[in-house]
């Protein structure tokens, strides 16, 4: 279901559909998230989707083209799992940042 819709997505981005189809690659983003989805699963849809629309491209400039536009597709789709992974990191980090210098004060008493 998932590699099925962002294919479509993907290919109405290709196609010229914009801001709008960049809104709608990040939604896909949030919701493989919510049906935990790794990065790993996501990168291995975009690779089988893109694959199947270059497939049927016939000229060699409209595949590159293709292949260059699928960047910022794929950049957006993955932007909530860096905001989510950036989230992760200041909740786990905070802490440690806070207890740090107190060591310091510590150790050098």
């Amino acid at each position: 279901m998932f590699s099925r819709q962002y294919r479509a997505a993907l290919l109405d981005y290709l196609l010229g559909s914009g801001e709008s189809g960049l809104e709608r690659a990040y939604e896909l983003g949030r919701s493989a998230i919510g049906s935990s989805l790794g990065l790993l699963q996501i990168l291995r849809v975009h690779q089988h989707a893109l694959s199947a629309i270059l497939e049927s491209t016939s000229r060699p400039e409209e595949g590159l083209r293709r292949l260059k536009a699928s960047q910022a597709f794929l950049m957006e789709a993955l932007s909530p799992f860096d905001m989510a992974c950036r989230g992760y990191s200041d909740m786990v980090g905070a802490p440690a940042r806070h207890r740090e210098p107190g060591r310091r004060a510590a150790a050098a008493h």
